[in-house]
C-alpha cells in the first residue's frame, strides 16, 4: 500500500546514497525546488537597474560621458570604413585599367 501511495506521489523517487537502493519516501519540497529551473524576467516598470533612473546630476553627467564616448567610438569605426572604401574603389580603378588594356590587346590581337 505505501508503494502505491509513494507511486501517486507528486514528489519524485529518489535513490538513497547509503544503500543504493530506491527510497519511497517523498523527496521534500525543498529539494525539489531548488532543483527547479529559475527564469529571472526583466522590471515591467522598465528599470533595468541602471542608475541612470534616479535623475540626479552624477546620472546626466554619465549619461553625456557615455553618449560623448558612443559618438567618438561611431566616428573612428566610420573613418575606418571610408578608409577601406577608399582602397577598394582603388582596387576597383586598377581592375578595370587592367580590364581596359586587355581588351585592347585582344582586339589589337583579332586585327592581325
Amino acid at each position: 500500500m505505501f508503494r502505491s501511495l509513494a507511486s501517486r506521489s507528486r514528489f519524485p523517487l529518489r535513490k538513497s546514497i547509503i544503500y543504493g537502493d530506491i527510497s519511497y519516501r517523498p523527496t521534500p519540497l525543498s529539494v525539489v525546488m531548488s532543483l527547479k529551473p529559475r527564469y529571472f524576467v526583466p522590471d515591467p516598470y522598465g528599470s533595468d537597474g541602471h542608475i541612470r533612473n534616479s535623475g540626479d546630476a552624477f546620472s546626466k553627467k554619465e549619461k553625456a560621458v557615455e553618449d560623448q564616448w558612443i559618438r567618438a567610438h561611431d566616428s573612428e569605426k566610420l573613418k575606418k570604413l571610408r578608409e577601406e572604401l577608399a582602397k577598394h574603389k582603388k582596387k576597383l580603378e586598377e581592375l578595370e585599367d587592367n580590364i581596359e588594356n586587355l581588351e585592347g590587346d585582344v582586339n589589337k590581337n583579332k586585327k592581325d
